[in-house]
């Protein structure tokens, strides 16, 4: 291969100017690096955000798991441990149903209600009309109760608690082939958003004894 040596100052300065890239080039690049970013980041971003919510509910399920296994082990069963709850006001059953569990978890705060709109930097629950389903749509859903307990756990998670029953016996009328003591509406990352149900928050079943149930 023949070497080219350049000696002419402006036959060199032509052939440099010939290698180097436009700024219409470079600016084409560009632009097409940022469609392409645009185009994949949230993706990635969303798969990334999953995961840590995901890691969040296994934390929460294990804390949750273990005071419920302790309330059984001290009382001989679940239902034993909240035998005491039964009564008439929704408000006080939640409020008793929360204190159980109270016992058995690191909580930095409680709440008589979910969420205060005269006091919301104080509220633990994020209002509950700017709570999404996965679609977008504002989430009307059941396990969204004004009357629930409100509890925020060390971790920063917040916890929504409901007593359907004090004997562990609700089916919804037949409705369920499964009996359920209550239920825990839980936010992995508190008042953080984008509280959505499927992302960050979650519902999980209170049974008196473990059992696998498809909602």
């Amino acid at each position: 291969m023949t070497k080219r040596v350049f000696t002419d100052e402006r036959t060199n300065f032509t052939w440099l100017k010939k290698q180097a890239f436009t700024l219409a080039e470079v600016l084409i690049t560009l632009g097409i690096i940022g469609i392409v970013a645009a185009m994949t980041l949230p993706a990635v971003i969303n798969k990334i955000n999953m995961k840590h919510y995901i890691a969040l509910l296994k934390e929460d399920y294990s804390i949750l798991s273990q005071a419920h296994n302790s309330i059984t082990a001290d009382n001989g069963s679940f239902q034993y441990g909240i035998q005491h709850c039964n009564g008439t006001e929704s408000t006080t059953l939640n409020r008793c149903f929360m204190n159980v569990f109270s016992k058995k978890l690191k909580s930095i705060r409680t709440c008589e209600t979910p969420y205060n709109k005269n006091d919301s930097k104080n509220s633990c629950f994020t209002e509950f009309s700017k709570i999404k389903l996965l679609n977008g749509t504002t989430a009307t859903s059941s396990y969204l109760n004004n009357t629930a307990a409100t509890m925020i756990l060390a971790n920063g998670s917040v916890l929504l608690f409901f007593l359907d029953s004090a004997d562990c016996e609700y089916n919804y009328n037949g409705v369920f082939n499964y009996k359920r003591c209550g239920w825990v509406t839980i936010d992995v990352n508190g008042l953080q958003k984008p509280n959505t149900f499927g992302k960050d928050i979650y519902v999980l079943y209170i049974m008196d004894k473990a059992k696998t149930v498809n909602i």
